[in-house]
């Protein structure tokens, strides 16, 4: 059976690790998690939290809005001034859809990996 080759743009060096990193602080985490979301209030400080407890590789979680109505904006803001590493983008319309609120985290995400 032929071997089905790599993506060319797929990296085949071993991601570094994060505490062997010298700098201090978040800077030196490599990877940055998007949440999306509508109207899911109940569930959306979970799903960051559990992003923010993958430990010091991760430098932010960027939740992203997409126009909720049940009130997830004020439970993120609500996260975001407790932990730095949260940031909410809060869209002004809804998109229909998961692709657009991921593609404006991943357009915001500072650190190298996604």
């Amino acid at each position: 059976m032929d071997r089905i080759p790599p993506h060319p743009t797929a990296l085949n060096t071993p991601a570094p690790n994060p505490s062997a990193e010298t700098a201090s602080g978040t800077e030196a985490a490599p990877v940055s998690v998007v949440v999306i979301g509508y109207d899911d209030a109940a569930h959306v400080a979970d799903a960051v939290r559990s992003a923010l407890a993958q430990g010091p590789v991760v430098r932010e979680v960027i939740a992203v809005d997409d126009c909720s109505t049940d009130g997830s904006d004020a439970v993120l803001a609500g996260l975001a001034e407790r932990d730095a590493r949260v940031r909410v983008i809060r869209r002004a319309s809804n998109s229909g859809g998961c692709g657009t609120p991921r593609n404006d985290g991943i357009d915001a995400a500072s650190a190298p990996r996604t």
